[in-house]
């Protein structure tokens, strides 16, 4: 894309924003603005010395997009300094190649110079020439953004000078910035500082300022460490408190900072401005693994998995936290302890959940958090985890089948069954309960068999008697089983009905009600005459 194009469709885009870009395309705009910075540039007479140079960026974005043209525009690449020369200060280094340069401060680029003894002192301007290209337009397909991309590039020449004081007092630059804060979170950050000066101090404190409100020390924007006597050669490290806000950018972030002092003779002074940049931990990250259930309606069963601590930081007292999403899922414990997980280390976690009638099969999303403790012994709770799975339908535990059910009236017979384990675990105890009514009749309602294996089948049996006035039907008689699970849970099935086929009574003749009345009358009347016969 020429730059005409490009300016035509910035200004639309600024200035009549009602306006959409074509329903496929879209246009990311920004630039990259290079300028230099030298925290420590005051040298001593007769001193050869390195100059930190750092390239600052402080990219533009005008208007967003995907991350990757995102960082497209607000990077300088092909970035070099070429350092020329000043009267009074020979300087060693030429045209430095800096290459890629994304937003934030980068560095340092070393610039060496001697300084004369003969040099007064006072600031003196090193001339410096600061080329780079940048990118300051990406036109994209939405719907596919890497079908080839239209980029406008531009390239930049820049005279910029690096200012060198030349005095005589104490000097200090920082070597070292560090952080175990994580963004979210709060820690400390050591700041490594180094007399480079040639006189020795007392009283001495750092003090530190952050350019940006997404990092503070304790909830300020500025905070100081005494650091007492100083000699020369001498590295110091202060410590600060340090906070980072939970929307805060993983990137580097400005810190400048000056040395309070008080010299040899007594009098208060200050260091040039020390800048550094520090970039606080990612925040700390799980993941979930190999997530199964055995849920099902109606029925208690478990979910399980694998907890991953991502990292950066090695965390302590963790419990994963199961929290159920609907009030179908009961989980009599929702915390499982897992053990101290460095970065990497992953553990075991299971929940026993039980599933009321009420819910339906089908998938389902739980959700887990982790609460943990650092090892500073703040308390955390993790981003939410999601996992998920299925939940089966209801299903019976057993499996009846009749074999034999076949009575005739007035007499008694058998009521055989088949059972299976119809569950995907081991059942044991597992106590049959008959229940009749008239006129079927039983005085052995019990069966029992000892453990039945998923799949595995028993046979089980009934003594039932009929009346013999009963007429010939299928009558129905009912079923439970009391048993017990894997977990040494005791459970009661749901009620089965099962018929029992009454057939008519063999060699027809009198009903039996009517015979046993019949026969009585007779007994009688022979008891009566055996009494007379007496």
């Amino acid at each position: 894309m020429n730059r005409g194009l490009a300016a035509v469709l910035l200004v639309a885009l600024l200035l009549v924003p009602a306006t959409p870009v074509a329903a496929t395309n879209a246009v990311v705009v920004g630039g990259a603005d290079l300028s230099l910075s030298v925290p420590d540039n005051r040298v001593s007479p007769g001193e050869t010395t390195t100059l930190d140079v750092y390239v600052v960026n402080d990219a533009r974005l005008v208007r967003g997009g995907p991350q990757e043209f995102v960082d497209r525009v607000t990077t300088a690449r092909t970035t070099t300094i070429d350092v020329g020369e000043v009267r009074g200060v020979d300087v060693a280094t030429g045209e430095v190649p800096v290459g890629r340069v994304p937003e934030g401060s980068h560095g340092p680029v070393g610039v060496e110079l001697t300084v004369p003894e003969s040099v007064p002192p006072g600031t003196y301007r090193l001339p410096v020439t600061l080329s780079y290209t940048y990118t300051s337009t990406v036109l994209y397909d939405v719907d596919d953004p890497s079908n080839d991309p239209e980029y406008d590039d531009v390239e930049r020449t820049r005279r910029v000078s690096i200012p060198v004081v030349v005095e005589e007092h104490p000097r200090f630059r920082i070597v070292g910035v560090g952080t175990d804060a994580q963004v979210g979170g709060s820690g400390t950050m050591t700041v490594s500082v180094r007399h480079v000066g040639s006189e020795a101090v007392r009283e001495a404190s750092v003090d530190l300022t952050s350019a940006n409100d997404d990092l503070t020390f304790g909830g300020a924007a500025t905070a100081e460490s005494f650091v007492g006597e100083w000699v020369p050669g001498e590295t110091k490290t202060a410590t600060f408190p340090v906070s980072v806000v939970e929307d805060a950018e993983l990137r580097n972030y400005t810190v400048t900072g000056r040395v309070s002092y008080t010299d040899a003779d007594g009098i208060a002074g200050a260091s040039n401005e020390l800048r550094s940049s520090v970039r606080p931990l990612a925040e700390q990250a799980f993941s979930l693994s190999g997530v199964e259930s055995s849920l099902r309606v109606d029925h208690e069963g478990a979910v399980s998995g694998t907890v991953t601590n991502e990292g950066p930081l090695p965390i302590t007292d963790a419990v994963v936290v199961f929290e159920p999403a609907s009030p179908n899922f009961d989980a009599g414990e929702t915390e499982f302890a897992v053990p101290d997980l460095a970065p990497g280390e992953s553990a075991p976690f299971a929940f026993d959940v039980e599933v009321s009638s009420a819910a339906d099969p089908g998938s389902r999303q739980l959700r887990f958090v982790v609460d943990y403790e650092t090892e500073d012994g703040d308390d955390r709770t993790s981003d939410a985890l999601t996992a998920r799975i299925d939940v089966a339908s209801e299903r019976d535990p057993f499996a009846v089948e009749v074999t034999e059910s076949t009575v005739r009236a007035g007499g008694s017979g058998r009521l055989a069954l088949r059972v299976t384990n119809a569950d995907d675990e081991t059942l044991s105890d597992v106590s049959a309960k008959l229940f009749v009514d008239d006129p079927i009749s039983t005085d052995d309602d019990e069966a029992f068999v000892d453990e039945l294996a998923p799949g595995e089948s028993a046979e089980i049996s009934f003594e039932v008697s009929v009346g013999g006035g009963t007429f010939p039907k299928a009558y129905p008689v009912s079923l439970d089983f009391e048993y017990d699970r894997s977990d040494g849970t005791t459970e009661i099935s749901d009620t089965v009905r099962l018929p029992v086929t009454v057939e008519e009574r063999r060699g027809g003749g009198l009903p039996f009600g009517l015979a046993v009345g019949l026969g009585a009358v007779a007994l009688v009347g022979a008891v009566i005459v055996v009494v007379r016969r007496r």
